[in-house]
């Protein structure tokens, strides 16, 4: 079974990049650098020869609404995953060959910024557009995902973030906080759908 990993927004901060320490390190925003800036290019390309240092992350309230917000354990944002140090320890030894781990100093202390790193074609029999070019049902070839247990695909722009059952189980069994977990690949909106389940 095949997974997407969504965000509860409605729970938790989400994270901010920061942009001073980004053009400290990288300079200016250009067309030359801005494969470099992790905040704006999404591909599924390296980052750890780049930033050597950890980025800061902050988790901040924008809206009055996010006042009683907390700081989850992992947050998924354009099909990439922050990670306590809680998490890290027990999702680490499970997609260590998955991605890179770029380490981050945020409110609570130390954390991770996982990066997947294998991008897997879709199933073009299981998947589709409507007439705006919205994805309205997405599926992958069971063998082409068999040596990972986390990805993503160039066909949503690599924004979604997939797993096997291993982390699913995982994220369940350590309370790991943060997530909606659902079988719906093409949901974008997790809390309107029957096929979710909330992962703490």
């Amino acid at each position: 079974m095949i997974y997407k990993l969504l965000f509860d927004h409605k729970k938790y901060l989400n994270f901010y990049f920061d942009e001073d320490q980004l053009q400290s390190l990288l300079g200016k925003r250009t067309r030359e650098n801005f494969n470099k800036y992790i905040n704006y290019y999404n591909a599924p390309v390296q980052f750890h020869e780049v930033f050597k240092e950890p980025l800061n992350f902050n988790f901040s309230s924008t809206h009055k609404d996010d006042e009683e917000k907390d700081i989850a354990d992992l947050c998924v944002a354009a099909g990439r995953l922050f990670m306590s140090e809680k998490a890290y320890k027990h999702l680490q030894p499970l997609i260590k060959n998955d991605g890179e781990f770029l380490q981050v100093s945020y409110q609570k202390g130390k954390g991770y910024f996982f990066n997947p790193l294998q991008s897997v074609a879709i199933d073009p029999k299981q998947s589709r557009r409507d007439e705006w070019e919205e994805i309205i049902s997405l599926g992958f070839n069971t063998n082409d995902i068999k040596d990972f247990l986390i990805f993503r695909t160039e066909f949503d722009y690599y924004r979604g973030l997939y797993c096997q059952k291993p982390i699913k189980q995982a994220i369940e069994n350590n309370n790991l906080t943060g997530l909606y977990i659902t079988t719906d690949l093409a949901s974008i909106f997790p809390e309107d759908r029957s096929s979710v389940e909330k992962s703490n």
